[in-house]
């Protein structure tokens, strides 16, 4: 069965239960992705004290209030997006993505490693676009795709 979820703006006392879990699946995800280079705790500050100040943090939140999912949202760009790994497949990967496309209706961009297929067919299946590729010139040193949403048709 299907978990149900709501997706909303996260409330500041759910910020860092937000970092936590990306922190979580980027380990977890790891070798598809690389892991962070920095400690958990360095990756919570950075959250904490650069992210939420400066960007839009969403969040989907499941059973128990847990949150099962986070997004990142500046400027255009989806910034981070990560589902919990158990409930991943649940569409709530697309709910986030169709919740950035409405704050961002004029178009998307973001950026996956190259080596992360299921993300690349999962924004592909969304109609995200390549538009650029690096050699890995970000600090963890992986070859990344750019990836583009036109803007919504009027």
């Amino acid at each position: 069965m299907a978990e149900q979820f709501e997706i909303r703006r996260a409330l500041a006392a759910e910020h860092e239960e937000a970092a936590r879990l990306l922190i979580r699946t980027r380990q977890a995800n790891v070798p598809v992705i690389p892991p962070l280079t920095h400690t958990d705790d360095e990756v919570l500050h950075w959250f904490l004290n650069m992210v939420v100040p400066t960007q839009d943090i969403w969040i989907a939140i499941g059973e128990q209030n847990a949150v099962i999912a986070t997004m990142v949202l500046a400027d255009g760009w989806i910034e981070q997006l990560y589902v919990d790994v158990a409930s991943v497949g649940q569409g709530i990967g697309s709910a986030l993505v169709e919740q950035a496309k409405l704050e961002f209706p004029s178009g998307l961009d973001l950026w996956t490693f190259v080596s992360n297929d299921g993300a690349k067919r999962f924004y592909q299946r969304h109609g995200f676009v390549e538009i650029a590729r690096t050699d890995g010139d970000n600090e963890e040193g992986e070859p990344d795709i750019r990836f583009h949403w036109p803007r919504a048709a009027t």
